[in-house]
């Protein structure tokens, strides 16, 4: 069925792992495309590892990989930011992996002491959030300061459950601000096209492979790949029979996937 397809997209959270617990025939699956000749890249809009770090994390779970096969939502964003306004200034609500990726595009970042001098402020998953931190976002964009998000997904799945994700913090500065972000993972066609320039092939020859519609099916079909929903994180079958929006093929998980 996919066998004329040149690469596979697949996110992280929920379709590869859940929290640190893999999907059962992930690597497996991976192996299996891997010696049918198919490009592989991990594709993911949590933005709070470096691509190194999930490096890391993939090979303890039995799937090799490497930094050049992981796109994050802070790694795009970081490239983004640079080709269309070159090197700027940010004042970052996030985590290290975003930090460390704003710092490798040649970004400066600036601290809360200098919020007048951010052009940017970038949000996404932040551990550490707090008020103070969200004092300091509103204040730099109040200032002048562009709003970019790196993602907005609601909550991310763990075992046994959901932790809130990137979505809930960006939405906090927002309605603070009354400030829409500027946003560059999934859904935004920016994250896709950067991942599809990287594996050198074209969106007719890709399959985009994840758990959510609103992001990893709606970014799929925005570019016209072929998508995939799997069942083994945020979306129920329930819920995929109700949308409008309906991914190419529906699975269990990774592991069903025909090739």
């Amino acid at each position: 069925m996919l066998k004329d397809y040149v690469a596979f997209i697949f996110d992280l959270d929920g379709c590869i792992y859940r929290g640190n617990t893999v999907i059962p025939g992930a690597a497996e699956k991976i192996e299996e495309l891997r010696k049918l000749g198919k490009k592989v890249l991990f594709l993911t809009n949590n933005a709070t590892k470096t691509p190194k770090e999930y490096v890391d994390k993939l090979t303890g779970m039995g799937i090799d990989t490497n930094p050049k096969e992981i796109l994050t939502s802070a790694t795009a964003t970081a490239l983004y930011l640079a080709k269309n306004f070159g090197k700027a200034s940010i004042f970052p609500v996030g985590e290290r992996g975003l930090i460390v990726e704003l710092q490798r595009a040649g970004h400066r970042i600036i601290n809360v002491n200098k919020l007048e001098e951010a052009e940017f402020v970038v949000a996404c998953l932040d551990f550490s959030f707090t008020y103070a931190k969200m004092k300091a976002a509103c204040q730099a964009i109040f200032a002048g300061a562009k709003f970019v998000a790196t993602n907005t997904d609601p909550n991310v799945p763990v075992e046994g459950g959901y932790v809130p994700g990137a979505g809930a913090i960006v939405s906090a500065i927002s309605t603070a601000t009354g400030v829409k972000p500027l946003v560059i993972g999934k859904p935004s066609r920016h994250i896709v096209e950067i991942a599809l320039e990287r594996l050198g092939v074209r969106a007719s020859q890709t399959v985009i492979v994840g758990d959510r519609l609103d992001t990893d099916v709606q970014s799929g079909k925005m570019v016209g790949a072929f998508t995939i929903l799997v069942l083994s994180g945020a979306t129920s079958l329930e819920k995929a029979k109700e949308t409008k929006l309906k991914p190419d093929l529906i699975l269990p998980s990774i592991s069903h996937i025909p090739v």
